[in-house]
């Protein structure tokens, strides 16, 4: 989402691939930091607008997406047990953005992150979900263009925004201790 795609979600989606180490305190909260790169592109000509027509500008942008998450379960989640195997939950953070295209030079900047996800044990050391997460940027030039046309020119709210839906799978790589059973009701 911006100077040129300023409303449509899954416009042109590309693949991203990473990795992520996720810390639990407890059934409920947990913090993870991840890595991943991917791409973002647009072009003036998929909209119908006139400027948008006229000005014909479009942009291919790869980069890398570094952040620190914290996630809430709504469900008590404990990744080695089958009783509490599932939850869906929600994540926000802050991150930092690498651009590696040369159309979208100074672009990289710090981001906000949240979102919402699903996710559940495949087995007492494999788990597996879904989230849809969003980046705010803290700048206009994600896409290469920054304040381009008086026509959609505004003092704030102007930064790029993406978003990110993926399926993962994680492997637990650490020995869990053996919890009381008078507890595990």
């Amino acid at each position: 989402m911006g100077d040129i795609n300023m409303v449509r979600h899954f416009y042109k989606p590309s693949p991203a691939a990473g990795a992520m180490y996720r810390h639990n305190f407890n059934p409920r909260n947990s913090i993870r930091f991840h890595a991943l790169y991917s791409s973002i592109r647009g072009d003036d000509l998929d909209f119908k607008n006139d400027f948008q027509q006229d000005r014909g500008l479009n942009f291919s942008t790869t980069f890398m997406d570094i952040a620190l998450n914290t996630e809430f379960n709504f469900l008590q989640y404990r990744p080695t047990k089958r009783k509490d195997n599932y939850s869906p939950y929600v994540t926000g953070g802050i991150g930092y953005n690498l651009v590696f295209s040369p159309d979208a030079r100074g672009s990289t900047a710090l981001v906000l992150t949240y979102g919402a996800g699903f996710k559940f044990n495949i087995s007492k050391r494999v788990s597996s979900g879904i989230e849809w997460t969003f980046r705010k940027t803290f700048n206009d030039r994600l896409d290469g263009i920054e304040n381009r046309g008086s026509e959609y020119r505004t003092f704030y709210h102007n930064n790029d925004w993406y978003s990110i839906v993926g399926i993962f799978v994680t492997y637990k790589f650490l020995s869990y201790l053996t919890e009381c059973p008078a507890y595990d009701k």
